[in-house]
């Protein structure tokens, strides 16, 4: 993800941090709802303008690494036997 994906977050989740304000005194479960997943939208979108990637594309990009690691050795190891 790019760092302006961060900024996207950040502005939905200050929409939605709004939203969940305003509707809170019509419908507490749907504000409270709002609110909190706005407030994860924010810190996301903080984290992402840090540098920080997602758990997920983190443990992909460690396993194609290892991927890539592995392919090589085998194609050394390929070559040697020659």
């Amino acid at each position: 993800m790019k760092t302006s994906n961060g900024k996207f977050f950040i502005g939905i989740g200050i929409l939605l941090v709004i939203a969940g304000i305003v509707i809170f005194p019509d419908d507490d479960i749907i504000g409270v709802i709002a609110v909190l997943i706005g407030t994860y939208n924010v810190v996301k979108g903080i984290r992402l303008l840090r540098g920080i990637q997602p758990l997920l594309i983190r443990k992909q990009q460690e396993r194609q690494k290892e991927l890539d690691n592995e392919v090589r050795d085998q194609i050394d190891e390929s070559k040697k036997d020659e």
